[in-house]
Formats: structure tokens, sequence, C-alpha cells
């Protein structure tokens, strides 16, 4: 009871500030949309809209960094392509939502888009599982960084969604209300899918795979379920984040930003759900908070700073910051 009542009141804690935030910049209106859908002018009142972008961002990177989590932390799978799948979850949506669905209403929109999006992603990355999940290691992260390069320039290459130029005029359905509270949900059924069978296997494989096969699990079966599940997920999270930002441009999804999500999950901590959230929230907003730093030197040495906190988080702390270890809430005990 404990337990559940400690998790009730952090999601009340995040989704309440979110609403709050979406509140004071709608001009005080207390309206369904501007708290959980539309997105608020640039009224500078409780925070600046440079900031509240950030705070979308922070949602969208909590998601992926838990999806990966579940192939890097708990299947214990490098890849290298999870901007690929995050690529091909934000042009499905918005070319549903533009092409498809002109006119339906939002929620039609919303809802047929994300679920387009996870759908696809998760069929490519049945594919490339199937094909590629034999391998292990740096071979692994190898094939899927090629993966998630080709799926990028196959997307540069589309005329209909604007190629070179980048896709306009995306419907924003998103706003910080919204995307706290499908963050939360994201990390809950990622901790039911941890704390259930199909994650039981995952840990298995990834502590002994041989051990894991002599007791009667199938480890190619569990990689591919692993793999789809966490490609669906960051299809979703490439929904959430054309739905956010009203423009998309293949630059956003190069190999940059999947080693972006890897390092997310390593400052953290491998195989905790905790950690892929502090890494998350620390390699997400430190390069913008440097930003103050820059103003007052008038030197940019903000990727300098980043990259040294990187490098001796390593030192000091080679698991990660959470390590295994996880938060009360987040404890599969």
């Amino acid at each position: 009871m404990k337990k559940i009542n400690s998790t009730l009141l952090l999601i009340l804690m995040f989704l309440g500030g979110a609403l709050i935030i979406n509140f004071v910049m709608s001009g005080f209106s207390v309206s369904p949309g501007s708290l959980l859908w539309m997105k608020p002018g640039r009224f500078d009142g409780l925070i600046s809209p440079y900031y509240y972008s950030i705070l979308i961002i922070l949602g969208i990177n909590i998601i992926l960094s838990v999806s990966l989590a579940l192939l890097n932390g708990f299947t214990g799978l490098f890849t290298m392509g999870h901007a690929g799948f995050m690529a091909i979850g934000a042009y499905t949506s918005a070319s549903v939502v533009t092409f498809l669905l002109p006119n339906a209403p939002f929620v039609i929109q919303l809802f047929c888009g994300s679920l387009a999006a996870g759908a696809f992603s998760a069929l490519v990355g049945f594919f490339i599982g199937t094909s590629c999940l034999r391998l292990n290691g740096d071979y692994l992260g190898m094939v899927t960084l090629g993966f998630g390069e080709i799926i990028r320039i196959v997307l540069l290459n589309i005329d209909a969604v604007g190629g070179a130029r980048g896709m306009t005029d995306i419907p924003v359905y998103m706003n910080l209300g919204s995307v706290f509270l499908l963050t939360i949900i994201t990390i809950l059924v990622i901790k039911r899918i941890r704390d259930g069978r199909l994650g039981r296997a995952m840990l298995a494989i990834k502590e002994n795979e041989m051990a894991a096969n002599m007791m009667g699990i199938n480890p190619l079966s569990i990689k591919v379920r692993a793999f789809v599940i966490s490609s669906f997920i960051a299809g979703v999270a490439g929904s959430f984040f054309a739905h956010s930002e009203g423009y998309l441009s293949t630059q956003t999804f190069t190999f940059t930003k999947s080693f972006e999500v890897i390092a997310m999950n390593v400052v953290g901590g491998l195989g905790s759900l905790s950690g892929a959230i502090v890494g998350a929230g620390i390699l997400t907003v430190l390069p913008e908070g440097l930003r103050k730093l820059q103003d007052l030197t008038g030197i940019d040495i903000r990727m300098i700073i980043y990259a040294l906190t990187m490098v001796l988080i390593m030192i000091l702390r080679p698991q990660g910051l959470m390590g295994n270890k996880e938060w009360k809430w987040l404890s599969s005990k």
C-alpha cells in the first residue's frame, strides 16, 4: 500500500506541476485544452517559453531513455539506432495527421497518428531484430547504427515529407501537461514489463544467455520482443516530438541523437530504470543550463563542461549515478 501511495503521490506531483505551469502560461485559463493539449503562447509568467520547451524535450528524452533501457540495461543488447525509430514514428504520425486525417477531430488524429507511429516503428524493429539479433556486442551496435542512418537518408530523399527542407505545418497537440502525463504512463508500463515474466527473462539473458537457454528461455525470441517493444515506444516518442514542435528535420535524428540516448543510460546506470530517468534529466538540462555561463564569459565552453562532466562521472562512478539501485516507487520489491 505504501508503494502504491508513493507512486500516486509522485505522479500527482509531476502532473500537478506541469498543469500549474500550463495554467500560468496560458493566461490563467482553466480549460481542458489549455491544460492538456494546447501549447501556450509567449506569456512570460511562471516560466519563459524557452524553458517550457526544454521541459517538453526533457519528457520526450525520458521516454526515449527508459525505452532504450529495455535493451541496453535489462536485456544487455548494445544498440545504436534508436534515433532511427524515433524518426520513423515522428514522420509517420505527422503524415497520418497531415495527409490521411486532416479534418478529423484532434483526439482521433493524435491517437491514430501515435498508434501508427508506434506500429510502424515496431514493424521495422521486428525485421531488423529478426535479421540482426544473432549478433552481439559491438557488431550489433554497428549494424543498428547503419540501419538508423539508412532510415534517416531514406526520409531525407522523400519529397512528400519535405525532404531536406523538413516537414512543416504539423498540428501541435502536445503541451507540458500531456507530455508529462504520457511520460509517467510510459515509465509505469516499462516498470510493469521489467517486473513481469518477460522482464525476468530479459534479465536472465543479460546475466548469462547460455544458462537462460538451458532453463528453457528462447534468447532470440525474447530479444526480438524486447526490440519490438523498445522500437514501439521510441516511435511513440517521435510522434510526441512531432506534435509538440510542429516541424521535423532529418538533422534532428542523426546518429548523435542515438549516442545521446545511450549516454543517458550509461550516466544514470545501466540496469536501472531510475538511472535512465536521472541520466535523461542531467544530459537534457545541463547543456541548456550552461548557456548562462556562456553569456557571462563570452566563451562557448558549454560542451567542454558537458563532456568533462561525463568523463568525471565515468571515472568516479563507472557503474553510473544510480548503479543498479531504484527509487522506492520504481523498485520491484
